[in-house]
């Protein structure tokens, strides 16, 4: 073998292995370009999934003058959400007060038997809202049943957004006030 045979055979297998490293390369990258938007839009349907749960509990209250703690009940409950919603951990209602209002407001979700509810946290506030209403009830819930949300910022900032411009606003990430001391995990609220 002449070198300048060797010298074309290597050239040749160096042009081989480059073609050949630029279409795994390729491939590669239009795999995790579908990959990506095959998620993408799964998180998207997801949450528009979401989107439409809360929007039919704004139905339900629009459509009633008063809606009472059972009826809220039975609603999320037609839901089904553990079955056919994954990812939703409550559905809530939080009404704005002012601060002459929270003593009334106190009162009243007592009477309907809870003797020891009260807003959460405390302190002054130019106004408050307070999660008067979220089901399931069960015992992780109820560990935000009277929290003040427009107490954090990033809930309040979401929770104006969707006052101001009538869409569903999803907050940052933040620690739900749900979770427990172990194993905590990050989340989201998104409000109508």
């Amino acid at each position: 073998v002449t070198s300048s045979t060797y010298a074309i055979c290597l050239a040749f297998t160096g042009f081989a292995w480059l073609l050949s490293a630029t279409a795994v390369e390729e491939n590669t990258q239009q795999r995790f370009v579908q990959q990506t938007r095959r998620i993408t839009s799964a998180i998207t349907n997801r949450l528009g999934v979401y989107e439409a749960v809360l929007h039919a509990g704004l139905g339900l209250f629009e459509a009633s003058e008063h809606v009472s703690r059972q009826e809220f009940r039975d609603f999320i409950g037609a839901l089904r959400l553990d079955k056919r919603y994954p990812g939703i951990q409550a559905v809530g209602f939080a009404k704005v007060l002012s601060a002459d209002q929270i003593p009334e407001h106190e009162a009243q979700v007592r009477s309907e038997g809870f003797p020891d509810y009260a807003m959460h946290p405390a302190g002054e506030r130019d106004i408050y809202s307070a999660i008067t209403y979220i089901e399931p009830f069960d015992w992780r819930n109820q560990r935000a049943f009277g929290y003040d949300m427009l107490s954090n910022q990033a809930r309040r900032l979401a929770m104006e957004r969707a006052r101001d411009t009538g869409q569903a606003q999803i907050c940052g990430r933040i620690t739900l006030v749900q979770e427990t001391h172990e194993e905590v995990q990050p989340g989201f609220l998104m409000y109508t």
